[in-house]
């Protein structure tokens, strides 16, 4: 249930509360669909979590939050448009799961931007966050774009009006009265599913709060019980844990669930910081505790090949007392052995039973060469051998180890005890940290080179130096320059050594590609990016390194990817 209609009908009421009147100062991006914003007015700094996660989206106030991933292009485009502003109006849509944040912009020399809107939507999969023009409810952009392949019923893309999504024909829980409610029930059976389907603003976990609550008091009477709750005054915020595994964030006593326990808290955002807390917290233990028991299978079964191998090589080692009675039996018989001769059989006075042994010969040795082939195979046979136990030994002494920390790994139950087993299993050498890298990056010289499948070469910064150098060094007047839309990143070059008047699309598109991939929003989808020819790209005195002023371009709209061609 936790973020339900009813819960953010109470959080749009604390956020009215609480922020209305302060300056955004900060927007922080905390993972790829949640963002974090520092508000604060005269006297106090709050910080409100805003997630379009497919699971844990939702919206309440937090406490400072620990420092995030890198930027993205959609968090950089929101502290463009929204850094400094003020939140003038707090709502939500309806009984929608959407909440409508308002700002007005910091003023620019007297000239007083068009207010902008953050609307949140939560709606599973499809939840997002979208930036607007308040005045004429036109997209800005947007986390997650939609088009027509996407959704049939409305796109959300920079330049398209906002839509709402679907409205259902549903009642108003505040508004209906007895004798509607009733008429409503009579023709169909009061299921949870037909009250969900009937009264908006109903989660499925309030629909079968009614139907629980209504065994006792009747459904009308248990109808009010519930949308008593909806007036902020009557809430009772609270965290239900069931076998210590956080069951919902609830503004309300839920009678569904008798056998769990509950802790109140004084406000929603309370109670549903420490539910999603708790929740993300059993998230990472239970994916860090899969990921180190698969370690563990995967090197126990390299140990177990490793053992497979060694008792191989060990039978084969055993047979060194074999190598040297065919050696002494050979030399005891050398009158009777003829060069040519692939093998021979002579009476093996090494065993009780003088049994006659058949011993393979090599034709192109002599008899004496062949008696000393077989002792050098004994003696290599004998150094093996204390060698294989040694690295037996070992094995097993390896095994002991996983056997440890297969002990310990079912017995950690905490992130600090997991966190410390990863540690552990780095030293071992189970775990390997390394950074990623692109597999088509040359890792030569200040540039990362490319080829484009139109046979064009295209130059990479990898630093504000190496942008520079970019500029000064391999740009001429008739080269393709590009960058990332208003965000930091690489510059590109396209080299056009023919001078030719246009550049093929394909390779446009791959150089696109390349200078979305390798700045702040790579995380996107689809990424803004500019181009112009190199000789409207100004460099001006004094200005950081890596920053340019240009005219003249154009724009377009790829995902971030690395090109399959490289130099």
């Amino acid at each position: 249930m936790s973020f339900d209609s009813l819960t953010l009908h109470h959080i749009t009421h604390e956020l009215c509360q609480t922020l209305i009147g302060g300056t955004i100062r900060h927007i922080e991006q905390a993972n790829p669909t949640t963002f974090n914003f520092k508000i604060s007015d005269n006297t106090q700094t709050h910080w409100l979590t805003i997630s379009a996660h497919s699971v844990l989206a939702r919206a309440h106030l937090i406490q400072k939050p620990p420092t995030g991933q890198k930027q993205s292009y959609f968090a950089d485009f929101m502290s463009t448009h929204l850094k400094q502003g003020t939140i003038v109006n707090i709502e939500q849509l309806g009984w929608d799961r959407i909440l409508k944040i308002t700002v007005q912009p910091i003023s620019d020399e007297h000239i007083q931007p068009p207010y902008k809107s953050i609307i949140a939507e939560f709606m599973g999969k499809h939840s997002n966050i979208i930036l607007i023009d308040a005045t004429d409810d036109r997209i800005l952009e947007c986390l997650k774009h939609i088009d027509e392949s996407m959704s049939r019923y409305r796109e959300v893309l920079p330049g398209e009006n906002y839509v709402l999504p679907p409205q259902q024909n549903k009642q108003d829980p505040l508004t209906i009265d007895k004798d509607k409610f009733t008429e409503h029930f009579l023709s169909i059976e009061a299921t949870w599913k037909t009250l969900f389907n009937q009264i908006d603003g109903l989660s499925p976990t309030l629909a079968k709060e009614i139907i629980t609550r209504s065994e006792k008091t009747g459904l009308w009477d248990a109808f009010q019980q519930v949308t008593a709750y909806f007036n902020p005054k009557h809430i009772v915020p609270q965290l239900l844990v069931n076998d210590d595994n956080p069951l919902a964030a609830s503004p309300l006593p839920l009678h569904q669930f008798p056998n769990t326990s509950s802790q109140n808290y004084e406000s929603m955002s309370e109670a549903l910081s420490a539910y999603y807390q708790a929740i993300m917290q059993k998230e990472s233990i239970t994916s860090l505790k899969h990921m180190l028991t698969q370690t563990l299978e995967k090197q126990n079964t390299l140990l177990k090949r490793k053992e497979i191998v060694l008792q191989k090589d060990l039978a084969r080692a055993e047979k060194s007392d074999e190598y040297r009675i065919c050696g002494e039996l050979l030399l005891a018989n050398l009158h009777k052995i003829n060069r040519g001769q692939k093998q021979v059989e002579i009476q093996n006075y090494y065993s009780q039973e003088m049994e006659t042994l058949t011993i393979s010969l090599n034709p192109e040795l002599t008899p004496s060469d062949n008696a000393q082939a077989y002792f050098k195979k004994y003696s290599k046979a004998k150094r093996g051998y204390s060698q294989i136990q040694q690295r037996l030994a070992e094995l097993d002494a390896e095994q002991n180890v996983l056997k440890s920390f297969e002990g310990k790994l079912n017995s950690a139950n905490t992130l600090d005890s997991l966190e410390k087993l990863r540690t552990d299993f780095v030293k071992n050498g189970y775990l390997k940290i390394q950074e990623r890298k692109s597999k088509q990056e040359t890792s030569e010289g200040p540039y990362r080179k490319y080829i484009s499948s139109n046979g064009f070469h295209i130059y990479v910064g990898k630093n504000s130096q190496s942008n520079d150098l970019l500029l000064r060094e391999i740009a001429k007047p008739r080269d393709m320059w590009l960058h990332a839309k208003q965000i930091h990143g690489s510059h590109v070059i396209i080299r056009n050594p023919e001078n030719r008047p246009d550049i093929p699309m394909p390779t446009l598109l791959q150089a696109a590609q390349l200078a979305a991939f390798f700045s702040k929003a790579h995380h996107s989808s689809y990424v803004p990016v500019d181009y112009t020819w190199a000789r409207y790209v100004v460099k001006r005195k004094g200005n950081v390194a890596g920053y340019v002023h240009y005219t003249h371009e154009k724009t377009l709209y790829v995902e971030p990817a690395v090109p399959s061609t490289k130099k």
